[in-house]
């Protein structure tokens, strides 16, 4: 039996994580052999979704048993639509989890037992496990800073630059210093201010500006995962209607960055242009959609 559980480190000797959807780890364990892998979660910085997304994680993991701290019903509803069962109230070292799973100590959940966008502001269980950006060694300048950008498509640039921090834009700059060629595809550029002299710099400006470019670059890092996992997996995650619980109240559809949802009478999801990138399932009032997977054709 393939069972998972939320954790704060990549080995079976550290603690289960109290929260699903922003955990650092999850270790995905054999219960007969007791060997496991452990996944590095992608989707810990995700402004929403992130347990949305995680289930699916585990769902295209052939996981049937998730053993966490908590759950909330955004997650809890995929794992219903996969057929995995949830265990909450997990804690303590992993490796003592999973063999009181294999006693029979725990019963699965039969409801979630935390509120949507629960952990979404909350530190790490193990704070050393705070991710801090990896250092890129300078390439062929020694500026200050990160240079203009990442590229819109024409090559990571020349050199770090002489920014006064992330520089003036997420796309078309100087960038990261790898030479000119390898580029970043068309994503959508993020204007920033000019940026002001080191002296001038407001310390908690420059922190946010910085968390937000780092968001930014997540999100994109995530499509460019889920794209992968789909092209492996053969199937993709969409989002899905429960027409029975929703109002019409068109929320989802203003949300949807790919207008893939239009209301008649209730919400109807356009499955060829969906991405399944959950924004509509953590914004709905009602708790009408889901995300579900399926083959790559509707």
């Amino acid at each position: 039996m393939r069972i998972a559980v939320t954790s704060t480190g990549p080995t079976l000797d550290d603690n289960v994580e109290a929260r699903f959807g922003r955990c650092a780890f999850f270790l995905v364990a054999d219960t007969d052999t007791m060997q496991y892998e452990a996944i590095e979660n992608p989707n810990i910085a995700l402004g929403g979704g992130a347990g949305i997304q995680s289930a699916q994680l585990m769902s295209e993991r052939g996981v049937t048993t998730v053993l966490t701290g908590n759950c909330g019903p955004n997650a809890f509803n995929v794992f219903g639509q996969a057929g995995i069962q949830v265990i909450v109230g997990i804690s303590g070292p992993v490796r003592n989890a999973v063999e009181q799973f294999k006693a029979g100590a725990f019963s699965s959940a039969s409801e979630p037992n935390v509120g949507s966008h629960f952990g979404m502001d909350s530190a790490p269980a193990d704070p050393t496990l705070t991710r801090q950006p990896k250092t890129i060694p300078s390439a062929q300048s020694g500026g200050r800073g990160m240079g203009r950008g990442i590229s819109d498509g024409r090559g990571m640039g020349q050199g770090m630059g002489r920014g006064g921090g992330m520089g003036r834009r997420i796309g078309r700059g100087r960038g990261m210093g790898m030479g000119g060629g390898f580029g970043m595809g068309n994503w959508p550029a993020v204007e920033q201010p000019a940026s002001p002299s080191e002296s001038d710099v407001d310390p908690a400006q420059a922190r946010a500006s910085l968390k937000n470019e780092l968001q930014v670059l997540e999100q994109q890092k995530h499509q460019i995962e889920q794209r992968i996992r789909e092209l492996e997996t053969g199937h993709r995650s969409i989002a899905v209607v429960f027409s029975e619980r929703c109002a019409g109240c068109g929320i989802c559809a203003d949300v949807c960055p790919e207008n893939a949802i239009e209301i008649n009478g209730h919400a109807v999801v356009n499955c060829e242009i969906c991405t399944g990138c959950g924004k509509c399932v953590s914004e709905c009032p009602n708790e009408a959609i889901v995300i579900t997977s399926i083959r790559n054709s509707c």
